[in-house]
């Protein structure tokens, strides 16, 4: 069992006064049996010589003849048989005449032939003496005993004392032993009230000792700690508030690879059901893979990945980068990983390159079209006076016109790639998506009613109007409406999707054009805004360019998803007036 501070300070003083007193009493006890025996055998002592003086003048009356010395003998023992004295043991040739005591000796044992003799024992003291004229031996005998009524009688009172004393000096040890602990308990369960998360908790203890200075001390260190704790408190929900709020996933390992915590952003981003392209390895293995090369080769490592999302085919671009994590003393305690979604990012570079492209392209196509076209003209005019003057023949006929129908073509080339580079400045003005999307219908119905194609057009906007170039915008939906009606076969569906979308960036009016045609690969949908590149034998490649650069100068937006077999969807967004 295990004692507390009071019973442990209360034990040990209680086993002390007990002992303490216990002793005293004991030994006061003792002395006084001493006494009580020395007084006793003092006793014995005057009895013995009053009874030699009481029968020495009985010995008189003999000595005078008055009485026979058997009369006198008889005499005496009746006078001591009624008088009845206690203890006293008289003896005549060995033979017992009077014995008013527990003899335990033998009658040899007691020498006659000294005057005064004591015989004593652990139990017994007999003292006696010889009285020559008579031939006898005379005594008295004692049986000591230390718990006699007599010497309780004696100490009765002192017996009182000591147990009042006992009671008392319990009572004080108690109290004491309360008072001396109630502070340390105190303390205590205030410390384990602590323990428990209550750092507001203090001792109310009113004292000049040195436990009052204890308790000062001690709720002064509460109030550090607990300042100190609310600093560390506040610093560990700011850092988790950072680490919950930060968009970059963060993941750390132990050097066994075990994965000690992860943030909010790392938890969302494994989450998405995308394989890495090429190995269609999940991004957490990928991730706890390049940890544990960084753990091994103790060295950072950065690499980007892509990933094929398989809800829509998305390509998604993870930048993912690994370091060791140390502690103050240098010591490698693991790795910590930091990915970031870096999608957009790859889209804006992307948009950069395209821009840049585009805009190198166009310095050459336009430096081209104007060396090329002089010369083109000098060649066609030359042609029509060549057929003009001669005399011209059904196959020279033919033989002409292809040429000239090749330069006519070549020429409209040039025309596409000198309105593609040269500078367009848009008018803006404001107005309706709704209505410029119609415009752009009419001039395709003829197109889309040649393959029975069916148009739906799905408004869930409720604000409509932009500030764009109205003429630029509709070359936009006509080249967008164009290459979807020749992607589609004959009874195709082009769904237009007109909708108002929010994003950080500001609020935008979005029309989707979503065709079931043959769709496009992932090799090539990242090349159908370059200049030139077509899969149509006669198209010039030009025309997706020229809408990218439309938006782009319209300040808006233009994306495109496409799967083989399915269809393909352009996006374009504007931002809405006001």
């Amino acid at each position: 069992m295990k004692l507390d501070i009071e019973n442990k300070i209360l034990i040990p003083f209680m086993i002390l006064i007990i002992l303490s007193i216990t002793s005293l009493g004991a030994v006061s006890y003792w002395n006084g049996y001493r006494l009580l025996t020395d007084n006793q055998k003092k006793n014995m002592q005057e009895n013995l010589e009053e009874t030699i003086h009481y029968i020495e003048a009985i010995n008189e009356e003999v000595k005078s003849q008055k009485l026979s010395i058997d009369d006198a003998k008889n005499k005496t023992l009746k006078y001591y048989e009624g008088l009845n004295q206690t203890g006293l043991v008289v003896l005549e040739d060995n033979n017992l005449l009077l014995n008013q005591f527990q003899l335990n000796y033998s009658v040899n044992d007691i020498q006659s032939y000294v005057p005064i003799n004591i015989i004593e024992t652990d139990n017994t003291v007999f003292t006696y003496t010889y009285f020559s004229p008579w031939n006898w031996t005379i005594g008295y005998g004692l049986t000591k005993n230390i718990f006699s009524e007599e010497l309780v009688a004696i100490q009765k009172y002192n017996l009182l004392i000591v147990i009042v004393s006992l009671i008392i000096s319990m009572q004080a040890t108690i109290l004491i032993a309360y008072n001396l602990s109630k502070p340390i308990r105190s303390l205590a369960d205030t410390c384990n009230r602590i323990a428990n998360g209550n750092f507001e908790e203090k001792i109310h203890i009113k004292r000049t000792d040195e436990i009052g200075i204890l308790a000062n001390a001690f709720n002064n260190m509460m109030n550090k700690l607990h300042k100190n704790t609310s600093k560390l408190i506040e610093i560990k929900q700011f850092n988790e508030d950072i680490l919950r709020n930060v968009s970059t996933g963060i993941i750390t390992i132990d050097r066994e690879g075990n994965m000690i915590s992860i943030n909010h952003t790392a938890e969302e981003m494994l989450q998405y059901n995308i394989l890495q392209q090429g190995s269609n390895q999940s991004l957490k293995d990928i991730m706890l893979q390049q940890l544990t090369e960084t753990i091994s080769t103790e060295k950072p490592i950065n690499h980007i990945f892509s990933f094929n999302h398989q809800n829509n085919n998305d390509v998604l671009y993870i930048d993912v980068t690994t370091s060791l994590l140390k502690t103050e003393e240098n010591y490698i305690s693991g790795a910590i990983c930091n990915f970031n979604n870096i999608t957009e990012r790859k889209k804006i570079e992307k948009k950069i390159e395209r821009v840049n492209r585009l805009t190198s392209v166009g310095q050459l196509a336009a430096g081209l079209a104007h060396e090329i076209r002089n010369p083109l003209a000098g060649m066609k005019t030359a042609m029509q006076v060549l057929r003009n003057r001669m005399s011209i023949t059904e196959s020279n006929g033919n033989l002409f016109n292809g040429v000239l129908y090749e330069i006519d073509r070549l020429n409209n080339l040039i025309t596409d790639m000198l309105n593609f580079a040269k500078p367009h400045i848009p008018k803006y003005e404001s107005a309706s998506i709704i209505k410029i999307l119609k415009r752009s219908l009419y001039l395709t119905n003829k197109a889309a009613a040649e393959k029975q194609i069916k148009i739906k057009i799905i408004d869930k906007a409720t604000k409509h109007m932009i500030i764009v170039d109205q003429g630029q915008i509709e070359q936009i939906f006509l080249n967008i409406i164009t290459n979807a009606l020749m992607a589609m076969d004959q009874h195709g569906i082009l769904t237009i999707i007109i909708k108002n979308i929010s994003t950080k960036v500001g609020s935008f009016v979005s029309i989707e054009f979503d065709d079931n045609g043959c769709g496009i690969s992932q090799e090539d949908i990242e090349k159908v805004f370059d200049p030139f590149y077509t899969t149509y034998p006669q198209g010039t490649g030009l025309g997706l360019s020229v809408v990218h650069k439309l938006v782009i100068e319209n300040n808006g937006e233009i994306e495109v998803e496409s799967k083989i077999d399915v269809g393909t969807k352009f996006k374009v967004r504007f931002r809405i007036e006001g």
